[in-house]
């Protein structure tokens, strides 16, 4: 029986990265797709595992590309960037009030989520969450998926995770977690109606 449900954060319910290419376009007077290599590259990884601050991966970004911009402005334009993926909150806080334990596994930047959690108060719908930043482990590491499930002091057969990246998917069903490919809102109702969650 499903009593917990763990949800990615980026692109399930906040979107952060994906479109910043376009914003940044008219600053950095470059190509789309070369902005959209650099943002996506190793050191966002190493950000995203605590490595990194935000202004040292923006200070990188910025020497390797020989960007004419500065850190204060890419932060900036970042974070106009984030904003809620329609639907998600409604699923979650119904989700809630129907008594099911909530957690969030999320491969992302301490700084990013400072923000979030301050303009969203998202965290504030769940029982536990973990971060990539938090311990150095990103997903799909099986370590990541451990670590929700010892803070939310569940068993893996009692639980759904939802993530919108096809990749973390295996790995949680390795260990006995239902899946969800998260696509819109629309589509994960109907999903969780079809395992008897009705919300």
């Amino acid at each position: 029986m499903i009593t917990t449900i763990i949800f990615d954060l980026g692109e399930v319910y906040i979107n952060g990265v994906p479109g910043l290419e376009d914003r940044l376009k008219p600053i950095l007077g470059t190509d789309v797709k070369k902005i959209y290599k650099e943002i996506w590259g190793e050191d966002l990884a190493s950000y995203f595992r605590g490595e990194l601050t935000e202004d040292e991966y923006w200070a990188k970004a910025i020497k390797n590309n020989k960007w004419n911009t500065d850190a204060t402005t890419l932060k900036r334009v970042l974070r106009e960037n984030i904003y809620e993926v329609k639907g998600t909150r409604a699923i979650i806080e119904a989700l809630r009030n129907k008594g099911f334990k909530l957690g969030i596994l999320s491969i992302h930047g301490k700084e990013w989520i400072a923000y979030c959690e301050k303009v969203f108060k998202y965290h504030k719908l769940f029982d536990a969450t973990e971060y990539s930043f938090e311990a150095g482990i990103t997903k799909p590491k099986k370590g990541a998926y451990l670590r929700i499930l010892k803070k939310l002091k569940v068993k893996p057969n009692e639980c759904l995770f939802i993530d919108d990246n096809p990749k973390n998917l295996p790995p949680a069903e390795a260990l006995g977690i239902k899946t969800i490919l998260f696509k819109n809102a629309a589509q994960t109702r109907k999903e969780l109606s079809s395992l008897g969650i009705k919300i």
